[in-house]
């Protein structure tokens, strides 16, 4: 059984700025994009200073450059007046991509280049999210010093910390609550991360979660709760936990 709820209705406003930004192609056979991918960065300087590259050609090898996560190349783009708020597949901003991919220093160039830290993508996705699904506790920090929505929705409704909890990744539960994240929030079915981390026997988040004073006893819409879940799945250490916390 998964605790999962409905996709949201995306919003109006948000397609409209797709609509807006600027299209680019991913063709990427340029000089330049080439030396982005083998972390040539003496070529790059070279071609970047000499050559009269057209914003097409330096779109695509940015964000190659993003994708391999080489600083002093992505820096040398930022130099080069790049836009960083640039789409990709599934409407991926650079700083979404440098979060996913764990490169913290990526991110701390971009969010120092202004990048919008709660820009969202297709699926509603945000940077922040996006860094705490794939467990990268050193770009969290980042996001969250630049003011990033620490109770972000992806269009499914899930949080930063709902999908920490379902994975299981107790140092990112702990990073999110004390930014404040909502440790009883409840998706559209009324599942908490509580009970998300229960379901998959996640007992070093299930700590984390009870000493974040989660509400063991808040029930989704089909009557189950955190106790309940633990019980169907056995995870008896689990149980003894929650048990302790109150739980029924």
């Amino acid at each position: 059984m998964r605790v999962l709820s409905k996709q949201l209705i995306r919003s109006g406003l948000f397609f409209l700025a797709l609509v807006a930004t600027s299209a680019w192609s991913m063709e990427a056979d340029s000089e330049l994009a080439k030396a982005a991918e083998k972390g040539n960065i003496v070529l790059v300087k070279q071609i970047l200073d000499t050559k009269n590259v057209d914003r097409d050609t330096l779109n695509a090898a940015f964000w190659i450059a993003i994708k391999k996560g080489n600083p002093a190349i992505v820096e040398r783009f930022l130099q080069a007046g790049v836009n960083i708020e640039l789409r990709a597949e599934h409407a991926l901003t650079p700083l979404m991509q440098a979060a996913r991919d764990g490169r913290e220093q990526v991110v701390e160039m971009l969010l120092a280049a202004n990048a919008e830290v709660n820009a969202v993508s297709e699926e509603l996705d945000t940077a922040l999210i996006l860094a705490a699904e794939k467990d990268r506790r050193k770009v969290i920090p980042l996001l969250l010093a630049a003011h990033a929505d620490v109770n972000a929705k992806r269009n499914n409704g899930m949080t930063a910390l709902t999908l920490a909890a379902q994975e299981g990744y107790q140092h990112i539960i702990q990073i999110l609550v004390k930014a404040n994240a909502d440790v009883n929030y409840q998706l559209e079915n009324g599942a908490t991360a509580l009970m998300l981390a229960a379901q998959h026997g996640h007992l070093a988040a299930v700590h984390a979660l009870i000493a974040a004073k989660a509400d063991p006893n808040l029930k989704a819409s089909n009557g189950m709760t955190a106790m309940m879940l633990a019980n169907l799945y056995r995870h008896r250490e689990v149980i003894d936990v929650l048990k302790k916390s109150g739980a029924k």
